[in-house]
């Protein structure tokens, strides 16, 4: 089958929706999380090196470990939107090009 033809499919069209809308949120709050940490680190460098009670534990480092956190979060979300609406579109357009499954 044509590559033509596979974008003229309601399936492919459907899946380049479904991939634009998890991609943009994602990615936007993706770089805004990063962003924010630079910020802070750049114009708010002494209140990261605040720490937290009577510890050693600063909140530069509870904030680095979140943006840690929050990346495999996103990759969570995307894994499992990938799962169950990126992946049948494509096994969807895959079986209507011939190709193998």
């Amino acid at each position: 089958m044509q590559l033509e033809t596979i974008r003229q499919l309601p399936e492919y069209a459907a899946l380049t929706r479904a991939r634009k809308k998890i991609m943009w949120p994602l990615s936007l709050a993706t770089i805004a999380a990063y962003f924010a940490l630079i910020l802070t680190i750049a114009f708010h460098p002494t209140t990261l090196g605040t720490p937290i009670g009577n510890g050693v534990t600063t909140i530069g480092m509870v904030l680095g470990l979140g943006i840690i956190l929050f990346c495999m979060l996103i990759t969570g979300i995307y894994v499992y939107y990938a799962n169950r609406v990126l992946e049948p579109l494509t096994q969807a357009i895959v079986k209507k090009a011939g190709g193998k499954q």
